[in-house]
């Protein structure tokens, strides 16, 4: 199973819900209280992740697997159960975060990304037809289900971005960590493209870990899925 995703990892990041915080969501640890529940998924919250959202959510993933010629074998399925129910979750909670923080998305918004979406423009054009069958056949949604989903996503991606925002690296900070880590700025000049990047990573992962301390202090999060 290992070699395996190590050897379909690229697939599986392309086709898996994006993720924010990890350490937010502990599939399989004590964070969560587990029970038997046949129609709510996890709850964050007072917010419901229903089982139909996550069934739902975990078929798309596969299907797209399976058309990259993967096998969703037992192993695969228990993987994709866990990555599934962990980017809802973490969807939720960026949404939440988003709705405290009073960001908002207009109508007119949803209603460009959906005209202008090449997946409902067969023809170049939008298609209402096209539309309406995409989201009944393939991603199993009515309309309103899907442009609430749609908004709830571009509403966590902006507080993700405002919070990302926060923590940009000046030159003068890239250097002095430079020299903090090696000593010396002998090599700065050749490495800095290099460097900075990194650097710039734990800076986020530092805003991450950071807003899901203080999101697991207000909210609990339990899941309802068996073993």
């Amino acid at each position: 199973m290992i070699s395996f995703l190590i050897k379909h990892k690229k697939s599986i990041l392309v086709i898996t819900l994006a993720f924010f915080i990890g350490s937010i969501v502990y599939i399989g640890l004590d964070a969560y209280s587990r029970s038997n529940n046949s129609l709510v998924a996890a709850m964050v919250g007072s917010q419901k992740i229903t089982r139909r959202d996550f069934d739902r959510a975990r078929e798309q993933q596969a299907t797209v697997l399976r058309n990259r010629g993967i096998d969703v074998d037992e192993a695969m399925q228990k993987y994709l159960d866990q990555e599934t129910l962990s980017a809802l979750i973490s969807s939720e909670i960026l949404n939440q975060a988003a709705q405290k923080a009073g960001i908002s998305v207009a109508d007119y918004e949803i209603a460009y990304d959906i005209k202008n979406s090449p997946m409902f423009a067969p023809n170049g054009n939008f298609d209402k037809n096209a539309y309406q069958q995409i989201l009944k056949g393939v991603l199993k949604m009515t309309a309103s289900e899907f442009e609430t989903q749609l908004r709830r996503n571009k509403a966590a991606d902006r507080f993700r971005m405002a919070l990302y925002s926060i923590y940009k690296l000046t030159p003068a900070e890239t250097k002095y960590s430079y020299q903090v880590q090696h000593g010396n700025l002998t090599k700065f000049d050749s490495d800095k493209a290099d460097f900075a990047p990194q650097l710039l990573d734990t800076k986020m992962l530092t805003a991450q870990k950071g807003f899901s301390d203080k999101f697991n202090s207000e909210v609990v999060i339990k899941t309802f899925l068996e073993d």
